[in-house]
Order: C-alpha cells, then structure tokens, then sequence
C-alpha cells in the first residue's frame, strides 16, 4: 500500500502508468536535510577552465558506466549539448573519454593530471572546503586529502538527483488512503525513531512534486530509447 523505493525505480513505474502510484513526498535526510545530490565536472583548481565549454579537445574521465551521477546523468546533457555518445567522444568534442572505474579514481585523476575534467558527485550542501556533507570529495578528505578542496573547482554540475519518494497506490479508496497518508506523516513526527526503523533510513518526510522527478524521468525514458 505504502512504499518507498529509488528514484529511478518510480520513473519506471511512472512512465508505464503515470496513475499507478500518488506522491506522498521525498525521502529528506536527517543530518543535512539534503533532498538529494548532484553529479559534478571537475577541473584542476590552477587549470584554464572555467565551464564545461573549455574542455573542448581536453581527456575527460567518468566513473562507472552503470553509475546516475557518475555517467548516466552527465551522459544524457553531453548527448543534448555536444552531439554523438562516449563511444564517439561525443562527436570528437573531447580528445579522449575513458572510465575509471570509480567516483574516487575521477577526483584523483583530475588532481594527478590524468584528466582535464571528471565526473563524481557530491550534496553540494554545507561548507565547500570540508567537500560538503556528502559525496566523493568528503570520503577523500577524510581518507588522505585534506586540502582536496583546493586543488579542484567545480565547474558544472547536474539537477538535483532527488532521494527515493514515498508512494501509496493509486487505486485504493480515496477515503482510507487519505488516512493511511495522515497516519504515515504523524507517525513521522510523533514517533520518528519508529519512522526511521520502518524507511530503513535516517530520513524524514517532505513534500515534493512529479517536477522534483522529472529529470530522472527523461533520463529513463531516454534510455528505454536506447539513447545511451
């Protein structure tokens, strides 16, 4: 009746039957109240590029060719923007396009002079210099690099990749339905240890909207296209 599931599960469900579930909000993290996260481009701090254009005929990295935010969401943009796919350096805009294998291997990468730019991704929450809350960035910095922040600069960065949502089926009464959701957002707010045990998760309900969504949804109506 009631579930939470990936985002880009529901753009599935979406897409097959937009009435198959109602949005009763967004999965909000507890330590930061981040909605979500965002895949960035990332240059050398004392390189040239200033936006993703200056990277015209420059070695570009991505992650993990399964990976939302470290291929799939920037992919989808380079295709729209700059024409062609990975295979074909998106119509030979980048000297060279290669995977690394991982969000860590990208930041390292730009800062050992591999690449000209990366993808990884990061809350784009919180104080710059400690790599924001969550991310790439903060597992390097506690890790080995504490001036990471300083050796790299963000140079663009995707919509928001919003947490998972929570769903109630469509088709039950309208009635026990708006109760059921009454009943789901006390139970967050007046017992919420409870809350958490049942999300899974340390996170909290907010409101949201289809449009919160609407750029995972492109992302996989465009795959289901075979557009990647």
């Amino acid at each position: 009746m009631v579930l939470s599931m990936s985002p880009a599960s529901f753009a599935s469900v979406h897409i097959k039957d937009p009435q198959a579930v109602d949005l009763v909000g967004i999965a909000v993290d507890d330590a930061d109240n981040s909605r979500g996260y965002h895949s960035v481009v990332i240059v050398k701090a004392d390189s040239p590029y200033k936006k993703l254009e200056d990277l015209k005929g420059k070695s570009f990295g991505f992650a993990d060719p399964d990976s939302t935010s470290g291929f799939l969401m920037p992919d989808h943009d380079f295709k729209k923007q700059f024409g062609g796919n990975a295979d074909n350096k998106y119509n030979g805009y980048f000297s060279n396009v290669t995977f690394s294998g991982g969000h860590e291997q990208d930041i390292l990468g730009v800062v050992n002079g591999q690449f000209d730019g990366a993808v990884t991704w990061t809350s784009m929450i919180g104080d710059y210099n400690s790599g924001y809350t969550s991310g790439a960035f903060t597992r390097l910095i506690r890790m080995d690099q504490p001036d990471l922040m300083k050796k790299i600069r963000i140079i663009w960065q995707s919509p928001l990749i919003p947490n998972g949502p929570i769903l109630v089926r469509s088709a039950l009464p309208a009635e026990f339905k708006t109760k059921l959701v009454a009943a789901i957002k006390k139970l967050d707010k007046e017992d919420h240890a409870c809350f958490v045990k049942a999300l899974g998760g340390k996170q909290h309900i907010e409101d949201t909207t289809l449009a919160e969504y609407q750029p995972v949804i492109d992302l996989k109506r465009a795959l289901a296209k075979g557009e990647r």
